[in-house]
């Protein structure tokens, strides 16, 4: 049987802490630094990786729905190019992390360049603005409560933790 993630991930930890930070002397603030940013970065990737697949997929989805959503006001210029990205997104395995991942980045700069518009050639629609406005504000509590862990977020208390939003 193999080690699971879980040990896995631990048993680094365990070395970082254990032996090499207390064989590091006091002047060498910089690699301790490094060290506890691995630490942190190892304590977050356990607490994540059984829901990055779940994670991506429902970013990945949430992207489809806004590109259906923008669809049908769309500027005539990215009509069609839309219209097949939205159809390649759809034929992606979600199961496939690393497709999600190349899904969400040419999905996503499409998007971009829409609201964009081609650095102001092709102005958004006024009914996208409320579309676009709530996939922002749906996707950025998703991504606070995913990165949560590092503490920067100073409301991080109110956010649901990672199993909850996943279930939301």
């Amino acid at each position: 049987m193999l080690p699971s993630i879980d040990l896995r991930i631990a048993n680094v930890i365990k070395a970082l802490e254990q032996v090499i930070l207390p064989a590091l002397t006091p002047r060498e603030r910089l690699a301790r630094d490094q060290i506890n940013l691995c630490i942190g970065h190892l304590r977050m990737i356990g607490e994540q990786w059984r829901w990055a697949a779940a994670f991506e997929g429902g970013s990945f989805h949430a992207m489809i729905a806004l590109a259906k959503a923008m669809q049908p006001s769309v500027d005539p210029f990215y009509a069609d190019e839309l219209a097949a990205a939205i159809v390649s997104a759809k034929a992606i395995e979600g199961r496939d992390l690393a497709a999600v991942e190349r899904g969400i980045v040419a999905l996503g700069g499409l998007i971009d360049r829409i609201i964009l518009g081609e650095d102001g050639q092709f102005p958004l629609a006024s009914e996208l603005w409320d579309a676009v406005l709530a996939y922002g504000e749906r996707q950025a509590t998703r991504e606070r409560t995913w990165f949560a862990a590092t503490g920067l977020d100073p409301d991080r208390r109110a956010l649901p933790d990672i199993a909850e939003m996943m279930t939301r």
